[in-house]
């Protein structure tokens, strides 16, 4: 009898425990029915569509207060030498392109998503017909303070109304700086912005409106990390344009951009005196051609197709180009030729390289090689 009953007390003693522990694992380790299941799922998208913007910048893929769908982009060619700089209005550019120019000096087209966005920029300088061919990549409005003989051709034969500071009056469009002028020339002053700029496109005739948008690239969703499969190791990057310009850009895991240097020291903003930096980084291998022996005046061979390099994130790929003619946005494509190449949301800064000095170019630091 004694035996009976401790047998009953030691089973109900493991039936207690065994209840307990289930109890405790119900804590712990929660089991998940298929309807709560789809009820989270419910709720995960719900909360993707409260954080997913209502627009988003069509050159930077970027979360954008305003809608720039039907805006026509603005791109404004500025002075790059050691006077010009810091230049103002480069930090906003949703596309920042660089090309050699005569004199082993480069120059930039600043390219804006929309004319509200150019707040100042400048130094304002005269443009090259390879400018024409940047602009064209987007469409987009050009500005310039004069061009040269070739320049002035190629607008009519292309039917470029250019919003031009030396052609008229200056205003409205444009302006001297009085404190550029005083502090680095007559030459470094002019500059421009958005109210300017409207005055003046309307005073031409010229829409500040598109049905459409181009671009020489497709931009990832920006809650996406863009992937670079077989990419090479690069935190440090080095473009020789000449002898006399050579820049460099240095990657910071925690921002994922790279920081613009020249001239040994890093390029600010006038406006903002913070470092230029960009998610991007595309470099173009193209001929540079003397069509000027007097001035020295060059042109840039971008039709028809060759390779380069595109730059994110720590890693770098190689590229393909391709071109039919100035008057249509070239196309970029990984090695295949085939596959459109896909960038990080973010700003871009393009370089157009000569294949005589592509072979100078560095992905890494001499030390750490």
């Amino acid at each position: 009898m004694k035996r009976k009953i401790i047998l009953l007390m030691l089973l109900a003693a493991i039936t207690v425990n065994t209840v307990s522990c289930d109890v405790i694992n119900s804590f712990i380790y929660p089991q998940t029915t298929e309807t709560e299941t789809e009820e989270t799922e419910a709720e995960v998208t719900e909360t993707q569509q409260i954080i997913k913007p209502a627009f988003t910048d069509p050159l930077t893929g970027e979360p954008s207060d305003k809608d720039y769908t039907y805006s026509r982009p603005v791109a404004v060619v500025v002075k790059n030498d050691r006077k010009a700089s810091p230049q103002y209005g480069l930090s906003k550019a949703a596309v920042l392109y660089e090309a050699l120019v005569e004199g082993g000096i480069t120059r930039f087209l600043a390219v804006y998503s929309d004319v509200s966005l150019v707040s100042k920029v400048g130094p304002v300088i005269d443009s090259r017909t390879y400018f024409y061919d940047f602009a064209a990549n987007h469409n987009a409005v050009f500005v310039q303070a004069g061009t040269t003989a070739s320049g002035n051709k190629a607008q009519v034969s292309r039917g470029i109304t250019a919003l031009d500071a030396i052609v008229g009056d200056m205003t409205p469009g444009f302006y001297r700086d009085e404190l550029l002028n005083k502090a680095r020339g007559f030459e470094n002053s002019v500059v421009t912005d958005a109210s300017g700029l409207k005055a003046r496109a309307s005073q031409y005739g010229v829409s500040l409106s598109v049905s459409a948008r181009t671009s020489p690239y497709e931009i990832t969703d920006y809650l996406l990390n863009r992937e670079m499969n077989n990419g090479k190791y690069c935190t440090y990057l080095s473009i020789p344009f000449s002898t006399n310009a050579t820049v460099e850009y240095s990657y910071s895991t925690l921002t994922n951009k790279y920081t613009r240097s020249q001239y040994g020291e890093p390029h600010t903003d006038a406006e903002t005196g913070k470092p230029l930096s960009f998610t991007n980084l595309i470099l173009l291998i193209a001929d540079y051609n003397t069509i000027d022996q007097s001035t020295g005046e060059m042109e840039v061979v971008n039709n028809g197709s060759g390779s380069g390099y595109y730059v994110y994130g720590g890693s770098s790929v190689m590229i393909k180009w391709q071109r039919t003619d100035g008057t249509n946005p070239i196309r970029l494509y990984e090695t295949d030729g085939l596959t459109p190449l896909k960038i990080a949301a973010g700003n871009t800064y393009v370089a157009v390289v000569s294949p005589r000095l592509s072979g100078k170019i560095e992905f890494e630091k001499a030390e750490n090689k």
